[in-house]
């Protein structure tokens, strides 16, 4: 396929590429599917993940290699160039290249974002962060069987309003989403309408973690993120499992570390 995408946001990048050539660079990480790029013939933006999504992994003889080899090869003018060991050199390169690119694409074992962007880590906050609403649902649980022996009536209300209970915790749970990419840290909230804030991670400034009494106990946290552009916290990860955990995925991200590598 002819080259006809440029990306405007990355100077490295200053030649124009073709499809096989972005799927490579994702491949790699080094390009996140959320980033823009520009089909040359029409003057239209995408998104990378939208040109790249679906396909396969293109041969060693097409972008990767194309990429993989270098531009161009300093000679010294008395020695000369022997045909045979250049294309030698050549079947290396593109063996190496079929050893470094896996049978199926990693990023493939991930979700994405609607932004395109690898989830590296999405979670909800735990159900033993509703302690209150749990005890509650157990009290009228309880009280629900006995009075099924006394009145039935009233034990049926009671069950229902256990029930009630519980549906309404699940509810809670599931309307709030933290997830963690490699661009950024978002929160999303809501149940009809859904509402986010996020952080980029290049802007986080500090991350707090909060461990204490029952919950602490528990094994659950509370991870507030704040940048150098605001002084209060700007996303806040409440009531979740293996906070440190996270917190050290995005310091790792913040270095420049891939976790997907590992």
């Amino acid at each position: 396929m002819s080259a006809r995408y440029t990306l405007p946001q990355h100077p490295a990048f200053s030649d124009p590429l073709s499809k096989e050539d972005l799927y490579t660079l994702v491949s790699r990480g080094s390009l996140a599917r959320g980033e823009m790029c520009m089909d040359e013939d029409t003057g239209h933006m995408h998104t990378v993940g939208e040109l790249v999504s679906g396909m396969r992994r293109p041969s060693a003889s097409s972008g990767q290699a194309r990429i993989a080899r270098p531009m161009y090869r300093e000679i010294s003018p008395d020695t000369e160039l022997p045909e045979e060991p250049e294309a030698e050199a050549e079947e290396e390169v593109e063996e190496e290249a079929d050893e470094t690119v896996p049978e199926e694409d990693k990023d493939d074992d991930f979700d994405y974002s609607p932004s395109g962007e690898i989830i590296l880590h999405h979670a909800h906050p735990s159900w033993l962060g509703y302690t209150k609403a749990l005890i509650l649902c157990l009290l009228l649980t309880v009280a629900g069987g006995l009075l099924c022996v006394i009145q039935l009536e009233y034990g049926i209300i009671a069950l229902l309003c256990a029930s009630s209970t519980l549906i309404a915790v699940g509810i809670a749970r599931y309307s709030h989403d933290y997830i963690v990419t490699r661009e950024r840290v978002e929160l999303i909230w809501g149940i009809i309408g859904r509402s986010s804030k996020e952080a980029r991670i290049c802007d986080i400034r500090s991350i707090d973690v909060y461990e204490a009494g029952l919950k602490g106990l528990l094994g659950l946290g509370t991870i507030d993120f704040s940048t150098a552009a605001n002084a209060g916290i700007e996303v806040q990860f409440k009531d979740m499992r293996s906070a440190h955990v996270v917190k050290d995925l995005v310091r790792k991200l913040q270095r420049g570390v891939d976790p997907t590598d590992d």
